[in-house]
């Protein structure tokens, strides 16, 4: 699944108050939670670098192709990660449709409190695909290849026989 550098956590910061900011969030939440080791719960605090926005085939990549994002999110085990990180209730609170945890109310960035807003996109609901679209077009066009190479080698094979047949015939009527 996605590894490597650029998949790595961290928090950027532009200002130096929000490196404050940032390191009093990370300090809390490791304060929050006895059982993790702060020594492996690290999070790097960043310069925030210049931001390059993805393609637009990435953008809301899993409103665009439900299916293979449902793949991907099951084949790399993401839902039993991020269950056994928050724990199970509170996945299941994040990804109720009906916001039941939070009694429909939560808070917003100004501390007010507000009626909960789920699903905004319309995005309906999970579905794993069998195989990832790009896959499915792969084996489809390697059976048409088979079956292709199988009939040319078929039509071939009996045309070579007739060949012999004919000959087998011609010999006999000769001889």
């Amino acid at each position: 699944c996605d590894e490597g550098s650029s998949y790595r956590p961290a928090i950027f910061h532009a200002t130096e108050e929000e490196r404050s900011k940032a390191e009093a969030v990370r300090e809390g939440i490791l304060a929050s939670r006895p059982e993790w080791d702060p020594a492996t719960a690290i999070v790097p605090l960043l310069k925030r670098p210049k931001f390059w926005e993805a393609e637009e085939y990435h953008q809301n990549y899993y409103t665009k192709k439900p299916e293979d994002y449902g793949y991907f999110k099951r084949s790399c085990g993401r839902t039993t990660r991020l269950k056994s990180v928050w724990g199970k209730r509170e996945y299941a609170c994040y990804h109720d449709l009906e916001a039941r945890c939070f009694g429909g109310r939560v808070v917003n960035e100004e501390g007010d409190e507000v009626d909960a807003e789920v699903n905004r996109k319309d995005v309906p609901e999970e579905v794993a695909g069998a195989l990832p679209q790009w896959a499915i077009i792969t084996l489809v066009v390697g059976v048409l290849l088979i079956c292709r190479v199988s009939c040319y080698l078929w039509h071939e094979s009996k045309r070579r026989r007739q060949v012999s047949m004919e000959e087998v015939e011609r010999k006999c009527s000769d001889g």
